[in-house]
């Protein structure tokens, strides 16, 4: 009797292990920063680095300014509309719970305000001199912002980053803009 009980605590004892050993293996893979290090990374555009190229590549394959920034913008409304579309699907699955149709609901309505907050703000800064712009925020914590106008001054470049600051709630630190020439 004493060593089935004894076999018992062991096997439970092992089964724990395995299981924690398990768990903590998965949150490693779920949580570790190194896999996801350069997700969201700001890339300084005007730096002579040239480990960095993402924008030389991106101004290798469209053909000119104006097909760039439509190309930016297309790739961000798609993005919009590809969640907006997943979350629907969410709450209008008969197999989903009440809870979880009132959470996507809550995301749907903030992704719809998000999107629009960021339409009204590329308005805004049209308004100040800029011919074409596009914003994609990334995270809700950085923004980049390509624009098309003759002149990148000082001055305008400080009145978009301070318009985007007030109005996204983006630390201007986290804000990145380029100007693709006229």
């Amino acid at each position: 009797m004493k060593n089935k009980e004894k076999i018992k605590r062991i096997s439970m004892a092992v089964l724990s292990f395995c299981f924690m050993v398990t768990i903590a293996g998965y949150i490693n893979y779920k949580y570790n920063p190194e896999r996801e290090k350069d997700l969201g990374q700001t890339v300084y555009v005007n730096s002579n680095n040239d480990e960095v190229g993402i924008y030389k590549e991106a101004n290798s394959v469209f053909n000119n300014n104006d097909e760039r920034i439509t190309r930016f913008r297309n790739d961000r409304d798609n993005m919009y509309s590809e969640l907006a579309n997943n979350y629907s699907q969410i709450i209008n699955n008969s197999n989903t719970n009440s809870e979880t149709v009132a959470e996507y609901q809550e995301k749907l309505s903030s992704l719809i305000e998000e999107k629009n907050q960021i339409l009204m703000v590329e308005n805004v800064i049209k308004s100040k001199g800029v011919d074409e712009i596009v914003i994609v925020v990334t995270n809700k914590e950085k923004a980049n912002v390509i624009i098309k106008t003759q002149e990148l001054t000082e001055s305008l470049a400080a009145q978009i980053m301070q318009t985007i600051v007030d109005q996204l709630n983006i630390k201007a630190n986290d804000i990145t803009i380029e100007n693709i020439n006229v």
